[in-house]
This record gives structure tokens, sequence and C-alpha cells, in this order.
């Protein structure tokens, strides 16, 4: 029987008694701290009771130590990830605070039943006691990291690469009402990378794992070129972690971890921030990803059909080229457009996502000799009628595009194009007007010389 069951059981057998919910978490906090050769100063019996569990009647001693004596921890697995924080004594300054260690630890306790782990499994069969690794002050508040051995098993929710006793980290910050409450927990899964870090009001903390590891708050990207790259600053350690102040704004969704140097995908992750590395998912914000018209492929003005075949790989691969090669996973635009300039050109039209970030939009200007050119349009506005509007180099005019709108243009007061779905290739002018026909309004955009 589990904790929770017998919690629940002992709940339901005591309708008639007046006692305190977390009363079973509170025995529990007193087991960890005979375990660890302290005294016990704050159980208090002066009445005995008696709780009738299964047909056994158990008095309060004995239910004390029934509830307390956690499974002695197996031998841990080989390599270990997170075997280093069962080991040694607790660091930080609050490491003598043993009221805060006592509620992280009662925290900890409490969260296996609410956690997004809970169905893999990693939860079933602790072992030994959980141990405080690091419990300090940051910026953002009080923080403890926990450890507790688990004998992990295969099921269908989970990534292990061997059964056995690994390592489960937690990681403790201060809640809305100012109580230790888990921020995150993880164990050590194949195939994924570490998580180390997690971000509690504005405040970054990592594990110390032994590497250089650097921290970068966003991927900068440059539309002069289509590049895209992370700059990476390393982390100071001390007494096993880093504590690093964010800069005002930082969106958590977009900082990363990285051993240094920075080579390829990212080996560490954080927590509640980053990439969600542990679901390999990253959430789909491309401008238009669904109920894409024509399979993708619009011509952007005439004579673009000889550029149909190879127009989606021509821009899948070239604008993936210049993209930041530190990056987990990007998503590559289900729509292309493509045309050709005055002067023979072809240009391609699509967007790109990067990991957690915002999708952007590119041109690829292909010049009849010479390497393709990469110019980047930034963030697409999404809301406008036009969303999507890229000036070209050399007085190549624009490429626009619109889904599920018959586009046309014109200079000045002078007459329309003819029409185009969905993207449209204008050539150089001055005064140039974007005629934006959907099934329920026509609306004239200017568009910016710029």
């Amino acid at each position: 029987m589990t904790k929770t069951e017998l919690k629940d059981r002992l709940m339901a057998s005591v309708d008639e008694i007046e006692a305190a919910p977390d009363v079973l978490d509170r025995v529990r906090v007193g087991g960890a701290r005979r375990l660890r050769r302290r005294r016990l100063t704050t159980l208090a019996v002066s009445t005995m009771v008696v709780l009738a569990v299964g047909g056994v009647t158990l008095t309060g001693p004995s239910l004390y130590h029934q509830l307390t004596d956690a499974p002695v921890a197996g031998v841990p697995v080989q390599n270990d990830p997170y075997g280093f924080l069962m080991k040694g004594h607790t660091r930080g300054d609050l490491a003598g605070d043993q009221n805060y260690l006592d509620q992280a630890l009662a925290a900890w306790e409490k969260s296996h039943r609410n956690s997004g782990n809970r169905d893999r499994g990693i939860f079933d069969r602790m072992q030994g006691e959980p141990q405080v690794f690091w419990a300090g002050k940051t910026p953002g508040g009080r923080v403890a990291i926990i450890g507790q051995y688990s004998d992990l098993r295969h099921h269908d929710n989970i990534q292990l690469d061997r059964e056995g006793v690994h390592t489960l980290v937690g990681f403790v910050a201060d809640g809305t009402d100012g109580k230790p409450a888990v921020v995150a927990d993880t164990y050590p899964a194949p195939g994924v990378s570490l998580t180390t870090g997690f971000v509690t009001r504005n405040t970054l903390v990592v594990l110390d794992t032994g590497k250089k590891v650097g921290w970068s708050p966003a991927r900068e990207y440059d539309d002069s070129n289509g590049s895209s790259s992370r700059k990476y600053t390393q982390v100071q350690f001390k007494n096993g972690v880093g504590v690093v102040k964010l800069p005002e704004n930082t969106d958590a969704k977009k900082l990363a971890l990285h051993t240094l140097p920075a080579q390829g995908p990212s080996d560490l992750a954080i927590a509640n921030g980053g990439v969600n590395t542990m679901g390999n998912s990253t959430p789909d914000d491309r401008l238009w990803s669904s109920d894409i018209p024509n399979d993708g492929l619009w011509p952007m003005s005439a004579g673009a059909e000889q550029l149909a075949g190879d127009a989606r790989d021509t821009f899948t691969n070239t604008v993936g080229a210049a993209a930041d090669p530190e990056h987990y996973m990007f998503s590559a635009s289900l729509w292309i457009g493509y045309g050709v300039t005055a002067n023979g050109s072809s240009v391609y039209l699509g967007e790109q996502q990067i990991d957690t970030d915002a999708s952007r939009v590119y041109a690829v200007l292909q010049r009849a000799k010479g390497k393709a050119q990469i110019i980047g349009g930034g963030e697409p506005n999404r809301g406008a009628t036009l969303p999507v509007q890229i000036r070209l180099p050399d007085n190549q005019g624009w490429a626009v595009a619109a889904k599920d709108a018959t586009l046309s243009y014109r200079y000045g007061e002078g007459a329309w194009s003819a029409t185009s779905k969905h993207a449209l290739l204008i050539p150089h002018g001055e005064d140039v007007e974007v005629k934006v026909e959907t099934g329920t309004r026509t609306e004239i955009v200017v568009v910016t010389p710029s």
C-alpha cells in the first residue's frame, strides 16, 4: 500500500476525530529528523489515539514507526547522472535552517500525487529518505534542490536506459503563499537533455554537474542575412549551484543552457523554461500550419512554373543552413511562394520556427550567377491584412503573402496588375499599393518603402 493510499484509509476511518489534514506529512518530516539522528522535539503525544486500519489496531508510536521507516535504498545504477545529489551534507546558506529544510521536504513528499511525471511510475518504488542537496536564498526567493532514490521499472509511459535505482530530483521555490512548493521534478531519461536548471521569479538556478556551462537569454536573429545564433555567458558555480539574476522581462521559454563550448543541440535543459526536451515537442507557432491550399505551393509571378518542382527544397534547405546550429528542432514552412523577378532572379518565400521561438518569415533570392541570398522579414504581423511583406535588395521589388486572399498591385493611381492567389511578387516601383481581396472584404494596403 502506498503512503497516499494509507493516508486516504486513515482519514476515512477517523471521521469523528479532529485532526490536521497534513498530519502524515508532519509525521514523515519527524521520521526524516530521526534518521538524520536529530532529537525529536516537535512530536508530543498527550492523548493516545487509536486508529483501526484494515483490522489492525495502531497506537500512536507504532503508527509513527510504520509510516516513517522507508525502504533502504538499493545500489544505484552506474553512471546515475543525479547521483551526486545524495552525497555529503546539505549546502547553501539555508543548510542550517532546519525549519525551512523540513518544509521543503514536506513539499517534495506532497508533490508526487500531482506531478506530471506520476503516470511514468517514477514515484511507485521510492527508496530511502530524500536529501536536500542545496538550500539557499536567491534574488528569486528561497530555493531548495532535493534528491531521492527510486527503483525505476519499464512500462509504457517511461523512457528508461535500464531498470534499477536512480536518483530523482525536485526543484523547490517559494510559492505565492510564501511556502516552499515543488516547481518541477525530473528523472534521468535517455536520449534527452539533462534537466539541470529551473526558473523562479526572474532567477535561473543551475545545478553544477562538474562541467563548464553557459546560459543564453534568447536566440538572436540577423535579418540582413537570415542567420540566427545564441551567445552564452558562463554560469558561476558555488557550493554545487549557480544562481543567475535574469534581465527584466526575460521570457523563460527562450532561455537555454549549454555545456561549453556550445556545439550542436543543447545537452542541458531547464525544467520550466526553454525547449521541452522531455516531451520532445515544440508548440506550433507558425503563421500558417493548417488548411494550406494548393499543397502550399503558391506561384507569385509569370514564369514561376519552372520553379515549382524545387521550390520547397530550395527554400527549406537554404534557410535551414543559416539557422542556429545549436537548435533542438525546427518547424519548416508548409507554404512556399515562388516567382521570377524582372532581371530573371528566382525568389522563394516562406517561414521557419526554431524551438519555442516565434515563427519568422524569409525570402530567398537566387540570382542567375552567385550564391543564394536570404532576406529576413522578422516575425509576421499576424493581425494585418497583408501579414507578410519583404522588400528585396537591389530594387528587385517586394514579396508579399496573405493566405486565402487574391492579390494585385499598382503604382500610385495606375491600373491594377493581374491577380495572384495567396502570394505575390511586386516589381520595384514608387507608391506601391496592394489590393487584398477575400470572400468578405477588399482592402488596399500601402507597401512601405523599407
